[in-house]
Parts: C-alpha cells; structure tokens; sequence
C-alpha cells in the first residue's frame, strides 16, 4: 500500500515527534502534494529550516495538482462545503494514485472512518 503524506503529518516527522518517525515505513511508496510541499516549506523561518525540510521532503515523491485531481477536489469540496481547497487537493491526490492512502492526524478535515484516510496516532 502507498501514501500521501498530508502537512500536519509532515510537520510532526519534520519536528522529531516520536509518534510520527515509524509511519512512513509502513508504506511502500511515500508521496505528497504539492499542497502540502508549499506549506511545509512556507513554515521554515530560517536557511537551516528550510534547508533541514528539503532534505527530509526529498525522501517523498511530489505530486503536481494536474486536471483529474483539481476535477476529484471538485466533487470532495461539493460534498464537504467546509474542507478547504488545499485540504481538498491533498485528499484528492490520495484518491488519484493506485493502492494509496491518505496519511493524517487532522481529524478535523478528514474523516477518520473512512477506508482510505489513516490516522495513525494522536497529539
């Protein structure tokens, strides 16, 4: 199975939360938005952040927003008019690639029920 790393995930591993380390080795193929690659590196507030970022981002496959996953985001934000369309677009970029997941603990936005969204520990 394969994942899409949402950004709350990302800034967990990124900040050595414990919880967050061992997740990735779950899966087989490790990817993440290009959403979520903004947001991230928008949240580094030094050369030496950023830099540290990069690295760890350089381990994951970035996914581009094409027209099938701006279409998906369509449909998710028409049946959830409260999700945000960077958290639709991230959702949506799980949904678009094979055998794939949604990695996340933002509970909030995404519904844990749900088959193809994982929470794998809480803060």
């Amino acid at each position: 199975m394969n994942a899409v790393f949402d950004s709350d995930f990302l800034i967990d591993y990124l900040g050595g939360l414990e919880a967050a380390r061992e997740v990735p080795e779950v899966y087989e193929s490790w990817f993440i938005s290009i959403v979520s690659f903004v947001e991230v590196l928008t949240g580094a507030s030094t050369p030496a952040e950023d830099a540290a970022a990069r690295e760890v981002l350089g381990g994951f496959e970035v996914v581009p927003v094409s027209l099938e996953i701006a279409e998906r985001a369509v449909g998710i934000r028409r049946a959830r008019r409260r999700l945000k369309t960077p958290d639709a677009l991230v959702w949506a970029t799980a949904q678009s690639l094979d055998d794939c997941v949604l990695v996340t603990r933002n509970t909030k936005d995404f519904p844990e029920d749900d088959p193809d969204v994982r929470v794998p520990y809480r803060v």
